[in-house]
């Protein structure tokens, strides 16, 4: 008897796994893009996404007037760079005020983690250009009619027409398009970089070809004080966030994940029981920071092209959405393994 319902048991366990393991290759399924998306389901105006935390409600009829565009994301993607061209232009091209643009997380069927997903909101919320919103009804996706596991592109005009719609990333001729669809510019040449000497870094050496970048700290980051590596800075999520908030840590954490290839590179300031392969690395430097205009207690991050412009000069905390254009000036990937 014991046996029989420990075998009524079992089978009910079996059936649970089977069902939960099904359940979840729906909500993680990759769907194929089609050669042409279907059509747009019911009216796209009446779409809003509730706030998460303390975010805003997103509702598409608010945005008539505008050019809005929407960048889809899920955590099914598998091909992390399916759209990175694209997300990278958007978070450097200068747009008109008449342009908008949101990202939506696609968590159909995930919303038993909204508290979770609304704690990691307010930590990411600001690392972003765009607002973040999170669809946990799919309903977004579902009205477009973007596939699955694929990353998802959305403009709609001042009328609430549908200027573009499509699954998968935008390259070349695509991505032109796309820019002059949203009146969007690249950003302006930079100022041409000063003459510096940093540790056994020169101006000599930049531009001709070489892009080069020049952090500079304002105290000392140790290998404890890094969240996210072997040894370093073991704590709360809370406290990882935070700790990365700190300027000096967040460009030390970018330095070691920017393994520099065909640039330059130097980090002024002291570091403690950390290596950096591919980069010179000076205690202090106060000339190369008069070169910069940088005050000796400041934390900069400064990226020269290949043709010696300054093609980005940023004081404090360096956003998420900056890691993009310091990988492309520099022509470096970095390592989004741990991101």
């Amino acid at each position: 008897m014991a046996i029989s319902r420990l075998s009524k048991l079992g089978l009910v366990f079996a059936g649970l796994v089977v069902l939960l393991l099904g359940v979840g290759a729906w909500l993680l399924r990759v769907e194929d893009i089609p050669d042409e998306l279907p059509p747009v389901a019911g009216d796209p105006s009446t779409i809003e996404i509730p706030a998460v935390g303390d975010g805003v409600a997103l509702k598409l009829a608010e945005l008539r007037g505008k050019t809005a565009f929407f960048l889809v994301f899920g955590p099914q993607m598998r091909d992390r760079k399916e759209g990175q061209a694209l997300s990278r232009a958007l978070n450097r091209w200068t747009l008109p005020e008449t342009t908008v643009g949101h990202i939506i997380g696609d968590a159909e069927g995930f919303g038993m983690f909204q508290g979770k997903v609304a704690e990691m909101m307010e930590h990411f919320g600001g690392e972003m250009r765009f607002p973040v919103h999170v669809d946990f009804e799919g309903v977004f996706s579902t009205t477009f009619g973007l596939a699955k596991g694929h990353h998802g592109f959305v403009v709609l005009g001042p009328q609430g027409d549908i200027l573009d719609r499509r699954s998968g990333g935008a390259e070349g001729a695509e991505l032109e398009g796309i820019r002059e669809l949203l009146g969007a510019q690249e950003p302006p040449k930079g100022p041409a970089m000063p003459s510096f000497s940093a540790g056994t870094l020169e101006s000599s050496a930049c531009g001709g070809g070489t892009p080069c970048a020049l952090i500079f700290l304002a105290r000392e980051v140790a290998k404890s004080d890094i969240p996210g590596i072997d040894d370093g800075f073991d704590g709360e999520d809370a406290e990882k966030f935070e700790r990365m908030k700190d300027p000096s840590i967040r460009m030390v954490s970018t330095a070691m994940k920017a393994k520099l290839a065909k640039a330059r590179g130097v980090i002024v300031g002291r570091t403690r029981d950390l290596e950096f392969p591919t980069w010179a690395r000076t205690d202090h430097d106060d000339d190369a920071r008069a070169a910069f205009g940088i005050g000796p207690a400041d934390a900069a991050f400064i990226v020269i092209d290949a043709e010696g412009a300054v093609a980005l000069s940023t004081r404090g905390p360096i956003a998420m959405y900056q890691w993009g254009r310091v990988a492309d000036v520099l022509g470096v990937e970095l390592d989004e393994e741990d991101d």
